[in-house]
């Protein structure tokens, strides 16, 4: 009788054995039949990870330095792209601070350079408010995996380079006010220029840039408040090195009027809705760059 119950007692352990080893069997199995999509998750992880660093590096070594050589968009030749602005005073950059000049000097070439070859990339700067500063490369929609990665920066979208404001007849005589304003090769094929008059009461002026007519005096008028012209790329310098173009305007009608000229470098092709004295203010602005596996 004892080796009866004894034996009842072994079947029961060994019942709750093979019960317990059902839903292991189970799991056991859905992981054997699952186990590639598990790798290929863990792997694409890993990927992504890897992906997203890479992106990061490549984000702050844009906004974070002014590259080198540290003027590289005036020479148009650099060993490495950085789109901080130069504190030459502090001998550094000043991170998040971007360079217009070096926004618009940045190309295909550089970028691919510095992101290597077996990657692709799109940069996308805009400011907060929805002005777009600078796009560059093509977004790939179709890769199977992107990183993103954003940064708050402080830009502008056009520059003033030079400027003579509050001009009026001296004495009852016409006047003629100058100033300059630098150019080099390296600037022409970055930038447009253009010269924004703001007019106060005129009737007739002129503006040259190196004696030659930018704005004639017949398109002077009182009634208009605001001429923006595009100044002839062939009139301004284009040597290795900076040389200064002479700006000149000449005040010839109602006393009591004034007017303020300035001339603004905007990137190329930048429409002329765009060049405006608000989008030479420094503003807030978005650094984005997407980045993935060719």
């Amino acid at each position: 009788m004892r080796g009866i119950l004894s034996d009842k007692r072994g079947f029961a352990f060994s019942l709750d054995i093979l019960l317990a080893l059902i839903p292991l069997t189970i799991m056991l199995g859905i992981l054997a039949a699952d186990m590639d999509n598990i790798m290929y998750l863990t792997q694409s992880t890993i990927y992504q990870s890897a992906l997203d660093r890479q992106a990061s590096d490549i984000a702050d070594a844009l906004v974070e330095t002014s590259g080198v050589p540290p003027d590289w968009e005036q020479l148009g030749n650099p060993q490495s792209i950085g789109l901080a602005r130069y504190d030459p005073v502090r001998n550094m950059p000043q991170k998040n601070y971007l360079s217009p000049a070096k926004i618009a000097g940045i190309n295909t070439t550089n970028m691919g350079e510095l992101v290597g070859p077996e990657y692709g990339y799109y940069i996308n700067i805009s400011t907060t408010e929805g002005l777009t500063v600078r796009t560059l490369g093509t977004l790939n929609t179709s890769a199977p995996d992107i990183a993103r990665v954003e940064r708050y920066v402080l830009t502008t979208k056009v520059e003033r380079v030079g400027s003579i404001e509050g001009l009026i007849r001296d004495a009852g005589q016409p006047r003629t006010y100058t100033t300059n304003f630098p150019t080099n090769e390296a600037y022409l094929r970055i930038y447009d220029y253009w010269v924004l008059v703001i007019n106060r009461g005129y009737d007739s002026a002129f503006v040259d840039v190196n004696n030659n007519r930018v704005v004639p005096p017949n398109e002077i008028n009182r009634h208009i408040t605001e001429i923006k012209k595009q100044i002839n790329e062939t009139y301004l310098y284009n040597n290795t090195t900076f040389r200064d173009n002479i700006l000149s305007v000449r005040t010839q009608s109602n006393p009591g009027a004034s007017m303020d000229v300035y001339i603004l470098a905007a990137p190329k092709g930048t429409p002329p809705d765009q060049i405006t004295l608000d989008n030479v203010r420094l503003r807030p602005a978005r650094f984005v760059l997407y980045l993935w596996l060719k």
